[in-house]
């Protein structure tokens, strides 16, 4: 009874179809449904003698209200575990047959929960059309003349096939989020921004409902493992969906892809830090522009089969040398695995030190926990390395100096932490010993 109450509480007057709601449109609305329910309620009403409860007489009436109308049922394969398929199919057949409506239904052909539809439909549905616009033309739908490069955009949805209006709405959003506050940048970075960004929301929004698509994390635990270096063993499916992400041309996940991706899940970012993962990326896109530059270096291991180890081994070395104020953490892993699999572990350790020997005075470079988030550092002496220089940055601090700024406070950093794990128990058994005062008991406490 209760889907028969809403087709009435529902129910719009034609004249007002298309209108802009509003306090004088629910007044007409309204006063049409009052007459037609009063028409009704006086023939039904009028041969009774006692009427125990109201309420189920309303709803006949509403329902009995329904005469040559117009109902549109939408999302049937969402009709909720209480209301049966083969219901909704009777008392579609009852509106058609009996009250002379005319009723359409909408849904998502390939849904689970369809079965009874299948089965039933040749016996009540007279006209089936299905609505299968491809994605570009979904694109066209979603996307105007003002969404930011909008026509970039429709590019890469099409090539990923995304058709699910909402999903298109959603990038949408995100790029006009985030393409304003990298456009003072070169136009590599915006470019880079809306091509993850599409690739991600596509992934975690669809991915649970399509095994075919690529699951974000598994997108953005691959990184130099898509190019086939340190890759371990992967199954078909995986492999599938590499060859998905290749075909798009996503190769590596770096620190700004990272962030846009966190952005994709949780629908916010603060903008301070998407500025600085733009301007360090927008540095190693001027770095790359130069002669000799690292970027032109892997080319020559991207764009051949050619039998050119030792060639490419010289080219990286040389290069990595001159680029390494502009490479990334994540890209020096890579170069390492690389070097390593094609025999030069010792060029591997020796641009390892150089990176590090060049970048020393940067001491968040070095830390593993905020840099490795996500695992992709995966080289054992780069880690090792840079947890020892990070140790050796931060040492300079005394257990005192670190419980003085931390006493009383409920925030601290890493470098916090690595102080006081390194400081042994008898530096802090004469460091209690030797204090007094009332901060004593927050040292302790801290």
């Amino acid at each position: 009874m209760l889907l028969n109450t809403q087709f009435f509480e529902n129910t719009i007057k034609k004249e007002i179809i298309g209108t802009e709601a509003s306090l004088e449109t629910l007044k007409t609305n309204t006063a049409s449904l009052a007459e037609s329910f009063g028409r009704q309620s006086f023939n039904f009403f009028k041969g009774a003698s006692v009427v125990k409860s109201f309420a189920p007489a309303i709803e006949t009436i509403s329902f009995l209200s329904l005469n040559k109308m117009l109902i549109c049922i939408d999302d049937l394969e969402r009709k909720g575990k209480g209301l049966e398929i083969k219901d909704v199919l009777g008392l579609v057949s009852l509106l058609k047959e009996q009250k002379n409506c005319k009723v359409v239904l909408l849904l998502n052909d390939g849904e689970e929960g369809l079965n009874d539809y299948k089965k039933y439909r040749e016996k009540v549905i007279d006209i089936e059309l299905v609505f299968a616009p491809d994605p570009e033309e979904c694109a066209e739908i979603a996307y105007s003349q003002q969404t930011p490069n909008f026509s970039k955009l429709r590019e890469l949805t099409t090539s990923l096939g995304i058709r699910n209006i909402r999903i298109l709405k959603k990038i949408e959003r995100l790029a006009a989020l985030a393409l304003p506050l990298v456009k003072e940048f070169e136009p590599e970075v915006s470019d880079q921004v809306l091509h993850s960004l599409v690739l991600y929301a596509w992934s975690y929004f669809c991915s649970s409902s399509n095994e075919e698509i690529p699951p974000l994390e598994f997108i953005t635990g691959k990184s130099y493992t898509l190019l086939g270096i340190g890759d371990e063993a992967v199954d078909d499916q995986q492999k599938k969906w590499k060859t998905t992400l290749q075909a798009y041309n996503y190769q590596l996940t770096d620190e700004l892809d990272f962030f846009l991706s966190e952005f994709v899940k949780t629908g916010y970012f603060v903008e301070d830090e998407l500025k600085e993962k733009a301007a360090d990326k927008n540095q190693q896109v001027i770095a790359s522009k130069s002669e000799g530059s690292f970027s032109s270096a892997w080319r020559l291991y991207h764009d051949t089969f050619e039998n050119n180890g030792d060639e490419v081994v010289k080219c990286l070395y040389e290069s990595f040398k001159e680029n390494c104020k502009h490479i990334t953490p994540v890209n020096l892993n890579g170069t390492v695995l690389l070097l390593r699999e094609l025999g030069e572990d010792d060029k591997a350790s020796e641009i390892i030190d150089i990176y590090i020997k060049n970048r020393k005075e940067e001491t968040e470079l070095f830390n593993m926990k905020e840099i490795n988030l996500f695992g992709d550092i995966r080289d054992q002496e780069i880690a090792d390395k840079f947890n020892h220089i990070y140790s050796q940055s931060v040492d300079t601090e005394t257990a005192k100096q670190v419980l003085e700024r931390m006493a009383g406070k409920s925030a601290w950093n890493q470098s916090d932490e690595v102080v006081l794990a390194n400081t042994s128990v008898d530096d802090y058994y004469h460091l209690f010993k030797n204090e007094r005062g009332v901060h004593l008991s927050s040292f302790v406490t801290t």
